[in-house]
């Protein structure tokens, strides 16, 4: 006997993790509300940064803070430049700067002839830089 009809229904695998608080701005919600929106795992993810899947766990979890050579493709794979506050301070610029050439404050340091130890205080917006210093590194900066 032929069946009259053939009936083939197909539904779409719903994810059992639910989209992150909106309000939550955090690093670790806003990796994990783009990687559940593009359908990616966790493991997609880790090879997307090309880091080991614990790394990026700790990311999303917010558990450690990705280093310096992972920050831009972070920004890249998020749509937004993550670290940047707006404020166009000093501090904000300077590490914004190191994100976008990728160097360690050392490095940068080094390229301005000014200690690490500068650069740390500028970024962590220590009183203790004088403002001829700060006009100096804002001057190389831009």
């Amino acid at each position: 006997m032929m069946p009259i009809c053939s009936i083939r229904i197909v539904v779409k695998k719903l994810s059992y993790l639910p989209l992150p608080n909106v309000d939550d701005k955090s690093l670790g919600t806003e990796l994990k509300r783009r990687r559940l929106t593009l359908g990616w795992t966790q493991e997609r993810c880790a090879e997307y940064f090309e880091v080991r899947k614990d790394s990026y766990q700790n990311w999303q979890w917010n558990g450690i803070i990705p280093s310096l050579n992972t920050r831009k493709p972070v920004n890249k794979f998020l749509n937004l430049n993550f670290w940047d506050d707006e404020s166009n301070s000093l501090a904000n610029r300077v590490s914004l700067y190191r994100i976008n050439h990728g160097l360690k404050q050392s490095e940068l340091a080094k390229l301005i002839r000014v200690s690490p130890s500068t650069i740390h205080r500028i970024e962590k917006e220590s009183n203790s830089v004088s403002k001829n210093l700060m006009k100096f590194v804002n001057e190389f900066i831009q």
